[in-house]
């Protein structure tokens, strides 16, 4: 789960900086082409190594998920970065764990104990003081509208979460990450489908090529498998709590890689989060 938040961490201000000069519909349609085929190749290589569990999927189920996980969720978080700042979209998607839970709470009926809520509220509030101090975060009308569409793609992916634990008692975390991008990739291509022919010449430059191909492959596909992984481990509301480590692994990336200077607060905030995640831990 870390090693996703590290993926993650990274993908959101690159996906934000080319698509400010690049498609953001045609961008997310090669990257998926390439998550679905970097999955397409694990899950080839795990059925040679590990034969297919014998039990029943349920296969609307799986239809479901990849429409809400792989479709809406995209969707709302593709157009949503476009309207806003990364900032903005960290911190809305910094409350995605408490969507985890409750939506856990009232569908699942997971409970969860004293310790872990603290934990969830502990690292939440980490992680607001890490990005509002980043500078980066807007409150102005003009990015009401895309707030609005990250908004719907936290919940989207709380979702999505806790759908997914059940169903990966019977199909495996590649599997799953797999039929759910194979299923929803057509629906992208048919949304960018009158910029793609357009957009040959410029996908192909040095950087946006590097930009496509790390979100296709790592944060998109191999992450997206850690992620199923991690919430059949874990559990929806214990795995989702990392989700809070992404805008941590960003501001140490802004230092260890720019040079920008954590400010004490951050640094404050970075403890609160590793703080709730060892109560998370403490929890289980």
């Amino acid at each position: 789960m870390l090693w996703t938040a590290c993926l993650w961490g990274i993908n959101i201000p690159i996906v934000k900086h080319v698509t400010n000069q690049f498609d953001g519909w045609v961008f997310n349609a090669f990257r998926l082409t390439l998550a679905m085929l970097t999955l397409g190749i694990c899950v080839w290589l795990e059925t040679r190594m590990r034969p297919a569990s014998r039990r029943r999927v349920s296969w609307w189920q799986v239809l479901v998920f990849a429409f809400i996980s792989s479709l809406f969720y995209q969707l709302m978080f593709m157009k949503g970065i476009t309207l806003t700042t990364a900032g903005n979209t960290a911190l809305i998607m910094a409350a995605m764990p408490m969507w985890t839970a409750v939506l856990n709470l009232i569908f699942v009926r997971e409970r969860l104990l004293a310790i872990t809520w603290f934990g969830l509220v502990v690292t939440f509030l980490g992680t607001v003081i890490v990005t509002v101090q980043d500078g980066k975060i807007s409150f102005s009308s003009e990015f009401l509208l895309g707030n609005l569409y990250i908004l719907c793609a936290s919940i989207a992916w709380a979702g999505g979460t806790v759908m997914s634990r059940p169903m990966l008692d019977s199909i495996t975390p590649l599997r799953l990450a797999f039929y759910s991008s194979l299923v929803c990739l057509p629906f992208h291509f048919l949304i960018a489908s009158s910029e793609i022919s357009q957009s040959w010449a410029q996908a192909l430059e040095p950087s946006v090529l590097a930009a496509i191909v790390f979100s296709g492959v790592f944060s998109t596909g191999l992450a997206y498998a850690a992620w199923h992984y991690g919430v059949r481990q874990l559990g929806a509301s214990h795995a989702a709590v990392y989700q809070n480590a992404v805008t941590l692994v960003a501001v140490l990336g802004g230092w260890l890689w720019v040079g920008e200077q954590p400010l004490l607060s951050q640094i404050l905030g970075g403890a609160l989060i590793i703080a709730g995640l060892l109560m998370m831990r403490k929890g289980r």
